[in-house]
């Protein structure tokens, strides 16, 4: 006599969810080519939690996968690796690093079933497949920065790149779900070029401009891009981070910032400052370096 085993509501809940990221991710997939599927949903993993040791001074250097800033050549180098010495060779491999698995210097990275996993395992797919398919018709857009998660101040970057097969006719941008104004298209990028040879104007597809966080409030918040193309239809990409300011939303006066009498002590990425002077005020700060601004920025202030 077979027994049947009895599954939880939770369990089957959870099975449910686990089916229907990974309906998400394939749906999302389907009609691209790889190259396309890394610029528009995978790069965006491996700039957050990838290139802080892999790349050309970083901890794992050494090994073959060494990413830059560039799209294009980081769906590359991973092609290349996958796919040797026969295609989808590596697949496997790769996504048992990532999550921590066969001795992978950087531990766990992303676990497995989660949303990032699903995006991986998909271009490991298609990276494997003997014909990749044509996407008949695109409509992409990509916010790079904010970065998903990261703590923002004072005036940085808001940017990110957008095409479309019908062109781009313009990217909104929404801060906390409400319009707040047009961002400037047009930026060259040739690395979304690289990724999009077939889709006109797509070498000059970026749009950038200067934002100051710090007129928002402290905590937490969402900006939204909305590209829109000739033909009416929109794609969005989001990014929710943290907010830390000072009490002005822009420190106009050059003597405000005294630092004579402060302490400072670098560790790793991070520089903390103890005793700075703002406005009359003393604070403490942190800093930590950005590898999408290329600098320092503040992450704390108490």
């Amino acid at each position: 006599m077979t027994q049947k085993v009895k599954q939880s509501p939770i369990c089957c809940g959870l099975m449910s969810i686990a089916g229907f990221t990974w309906l998400l991710v394939a749906n999302t997939a389907s009609g691209q080519t790889a190259e396309a599927f890394y610029a528009s949903d995978v790069d965006s993993i491996v700039q957050a939690k990838c290139i802080a040791c892999h790349r050309s001074d970083g901890q794992a250097s050494y090994t073959e996968l060494r990413y830059t800033k560039s799209v294009a050549g980081n769906h590359s180098v991973l092609e290349r690796y996958v796919n040797s010495p026969t295609k989808g060779a590596r697949a496997n491999t790769f996504l048992s690093k990532i999550r921590g698995a066969l001795g992978h210097g950087g531990g766990q990275v992303i676990s497995q079933g989660s949303a990032d996993y699903e995006t991986f395992s998909t271009y490991m797919d298609l990276l494997s497949a003997d014909e990749q398919p044509v996407d008949p018709s695109v409509l992409k857009v990509t916010l790079e920065e904010p970065v998903q998660g990261q703590v923002h101040t004072g005036v940085g970057n808001l940017r990110g790149w957008a095409v479309a097969s019908e062109g781009i006719t313009k990217v909104e941008i929404l801060v906390d779900g409400v319009l707040a104004f047009e961002a400037p298209y047009g930026g060259e990028r040739g690395d979304v070029g690289g990724a999009f040879p077939d889709v006109a104007g797509s070498s000059e597809s970026g749009f950038s401009l200067a934002y100051n966080y710090s007129s928002l409030s402290a905590g937490p918040h969402t900006i939204t891009a909305v590209a829109h193309n000739a033909l009416g239809e929109t794609k969005e990409s989001a990014a929710r981070f943290e907010v830390v300011r000072f009490d002005s939303p822009f420190i106009a006066d050059p003597n405000a910032v005294n630092l004579d009498n402060a302490s400072c002590i670098a560790s790793s990425d991070e520089v903390s400052i103890v005793d700075a002077l703002v406005e009359g005020s003393v604070y403490d700060l942190r800093l930590k370096w950005r590898t999408a601004e290329q600098g320092f920025e503040i992450i704390e202030i108490r």
